[in-house]
């Protein structure tokens, strides 16, 4: 790296690795843009659902459920709802993402992440098929 005329060598490994963290931070963003995307165009009015044969939700390893996202703040709170089921989402804006598993329990720090089935989860609930885009 060079600096106003003078070179930089860096240690054995750590180029690799400053560009490993630079490649999973770039990753995360994306995948929490994409998350905020999803919800805002999914959620185009206040209280806006999917309908419920078109997605299908879980958590951990529970069989796929037909469920429904209901939005009450576009990209900020929704809810998705299936069976006796109901897990709530928050997302300040920041980056940081909060749910719910039921009413009652404690709010967790959660992270989106898209699976090799091509599943949106955050944490342990997991959620596939058809995301509302309009």
């Amino acid at each position: 790296m060079r600096l106003n005329g003078v070179t930089i060598a860096w240690p054995h490994g750590e180029k690799e690795a400053f560009r490993q963290r630079a490649a999973e931070s770039v990753s995360v963003f994306r995948i929490q843009l994409w998350t905020a995307a999803l919800l805002l165009m999914g959620s185009s009015a206040v209280g806006s659902s999917a309908a419920a044969a078109s997605m299908r939700c879980r958590i951990a390893q529970q069989a796929w459920s037909p469920c429904r996202m209901v939005a009450s703040s576009p990209g900020e709170r929704w809810v998705l709802t299936w069976n006796q089921q109901r897990v709530e989402f928050v997302h300040d804006g920041s980056g940081q993402m909060m749910m719910r598993v039921a009413e009652g329990e404690d709010w967790r720090e959660v992270q989106p992440f898209w699976t090799a089935d091509h599943s949106l989860c955050w944490g342990s609930v997991c959620a596939t098929g058809d995301v509302p885009l309009e």
